[in-house]
């Protein structure tokens, strides 16, 4: 069964929220921001995994960190917070985003960069 899974970034902790395909809930887990720690939460959440996380100063490395251990990794342009800042809650919800297609503004995706340089 796929999990999504939605990562909020800071310079020296992760958050990740976890959820099934229903919608359910199903973990929670606050990470060292260095790459042996999240590939090592990642890699205990059953396959297949979906992650989305926010575009940000570590975007581009936790895309080249955590690819190779997932299905699908998504940059998701920032959205608007509204009301206080819950690392949990953020995460719940780039995996929520994820799991029913409601990310529209992905910023990150290396092949298209790739095919774009490729026709010029």
């Amino acid at each position: 069964m796929a999990r999504y899974i939605g990562l909020d970034a800071h310079a020296s902790s992760c958050t990740l929220g976890v959820m099934t395909p229903s919608g359910k809930r199903v973990g929670s887990h606050v990470v060292e921001t260095n790459a042996r720690c999240l590939i090592e939460a990642v890699r205990q959440i059953p396959q297949p995994r979906h992650i989305c996380l926010e575009e940000g100063t570590l975007s581009e490395w936790l895309y080249e960190v955590l690819s190779p251990h997932a299905e699908k990794v998504v940059v998701a342009a920032v959205s608007e917070s509204r009301g206080p800042k819950d690392d949990r809650r953020d995460a719940f919800g780039l995996a929520e985003g994820l799991r029913l297609g409601a990310i529209k503004r992905k910023v990150y995706d290396p092949k298209r960069l790739e095919e774009a340089s490729k026709k010029s």
